[in-house]
């Protein structure tokens, strides 16, 4: 009589499914936190809205970066000019959201 006890780890296949379930969780938090930076940027020209984009750099990393030049001083004002924060307040929307889908990942 021969038993054959095979191990298989499914390790790989779950390692991978928990990180397409992360990549795709970045990716949604950018984005909202773009259309949430979007939505609070003050208008003049439009020009700060049109500027601010998300983008996934890698296969776990996304930034959220507005390009207009003046971006920093709208955020956090001038000694001439009071603050008019977008991006920190865009991410302090979104942060509740996405810790509560990542606790549901792990």
């Amino acid at each position: 009589m021969t038993i054959i006890v095979t191990v298989r780890s499914q390790l790989p296949e779950v390692q991978t499914l928990v990180m397409e379930g992360v990549a795709a969780g970045i990716k949604k938090v950018a984005f909202d936190i773009e259309a949430q930076a979007k939505q609070r940027a003050p208008v003049d020209t439009g020009f700060l809205r049109s500027a601010i984009e998300a983008e996934m750099i890698g296969p776990q990393e996304a930034t959220v970066t507005s390009y207009a030049s003046y971006s920093v001083y709208q955020e956090f004002g001038t000694y001439k000019m009071s603050a008019q924060p977008y991006m920190i307040p865009a991410v302090e929307a979104v942060a509740p959201v996405a810790n509560e889908f990542f606790k549901g990942l792990a």
